[in-house]
């Protein structure tokens, strides 16, 4: 709440997560009735019904859900949806050039602000011959069918495999550390 406080005269567009995702349900609102800066949560979130609340009730001004999290293109829309109902814009989570392409084609008919966490990626990757056309400022979806894309199979690694029903898979990183992204 401090730190929110502190940085209300510079106008940011929004403070991201400002809270832990644990507590985000209860403590998001009463951080709402502190401060007048833009929040938004949920880059971890995997359901619209995580943070249907917060958007219903306007605690949030963004969402940070991110398709391949929601479960894909269909609950992606759902999501929007509830977000075009109580004017809550949408800033999804980058989680790879794929999925950022596939939200271009999801949410490019949304009529709320939607900004799209690109970073340094603004060049197609080496495994991607096609894909999504990042230009002036904004993401535009190819005239390809589908997603827009061409994936080079044989430039990628292949990192794990599950192949026992209900077996989960878990991802490390350098360090030997386990992750889900």
């Amino acid at each position: 709440m401090r730190a929110c406080r502190l940085i209300e005269e510079y106008e940011p567009y929004f403070v991201e997560d400002p809270v832990a995702d644990a507590q985000a349900l209860t403590e998001i609102p009463k951080l709402r009735q502190l401060t007048a800066v833009p929040l938004t949560h949920g880059e971890e979130w995997g359901q619209r019904w995580d943070f249907h609340k917060l958007v219903e009730n306007k605690d949030i001004d963004y969402i940070r859900a991110t398709l391949p999290n929601v479960g894909g293109i269909t609950e992606m829309k759902k999501v929007a949806a509830l977000c075009e109902t109580h004017a809550v814009g949408i800033c999804p989570h980058f989680t790879g050039p794929i999925a950022t392409a596939a939200l271009v084609h999801c949410l490019g008919t949304f009529s709320g602000p939607v900004l799209v966490e690109i970073g340094s990626n603004t060049r197609r990757p080496g495994y991607l011959s096609e894909g999504l056309d990042f230009r002036e400022g904004k993401c535009w979806p190819t005239q390809r069918p589908g997603l827009g894309v061409t994936l080079d199979l044989a430039q990628l690694t292949q990192i794990g495999e599950t192949t026992e029903k209900g077996k989960r898979l878990f991802y490390q990183r350098p360090d030997g550390s386990f992750t889900h992204w």
